[in-house]
C-alpha cells in the first residue's frame, strides 16, 4: 500500500524548499499546481512518509525521476520477487515449428 504524505509533512517540505524545486541544479519556482511531492526512496520499498523522504519537485523533474528511475526499479523488484517464488508468466505462443518442421504445441501453463 502506498504511503501518502500528511498535510503537515507537505507543508514542512514546501517551507524547506523555499518555493524552489529541490532537484539538483534546478531553479524552477514552485507555483501552485505546477509541482509534486515526491518520495526520495519510493514508498513501495520503504513505506516511509516522513519529511526526510519527501521532496518538492517541478513537474519535469518529477516525471523524469519517476519514469526513468522509480518505475523501472519497482518493476525489477517485482519480477525478482515473483521469480524467487517460482511464479512465471503464462505462455503467449502456444504452438511453433521446431527445426525438423514439426509443429510443437504446449499448454499455457509452464512446467
Amino acid at each position: 500500500m502506498r504511503a501518502e504524505f500528511s498535510k503537515n509533512t507537505k507543508l514542512a517540505a514546501y517551507q524547506r524548499a523555499n518555493g524552489v524545486c529541490e532537484a539538483e541544479g534546478c531553479t524552477a519556482l514552485l507555483m501552485p499546481g505546477k509541482f509534486h511531492y515526491d518520495h526520495i526512496n519510493p514508498s513501495e520499498f520503504s513505506g516511509d512518509a516522513s519529511l526526510e523522504n519527501c521532496q518538492c519537485l517541478c513537474l519535469a523533474h518529477h516525471a523524469e525521476k519517476t519514469g526513468k528511475r522509480d518505475i523501472p526499479a519497482i518493476s525489477k523488484s517485482n519480477r525478482l520477487r515473483l521469480r524467487a517464488a517460482g511464479i512465471r508468466r503464462e505462455r503467449k505462443i502456444l504452438a511453433w515449428r521446431n527445426f525438423a518442421g514439426e509443429i510443437v504445441r504446449k499448454p499455457r501453463i509452464r512446467e
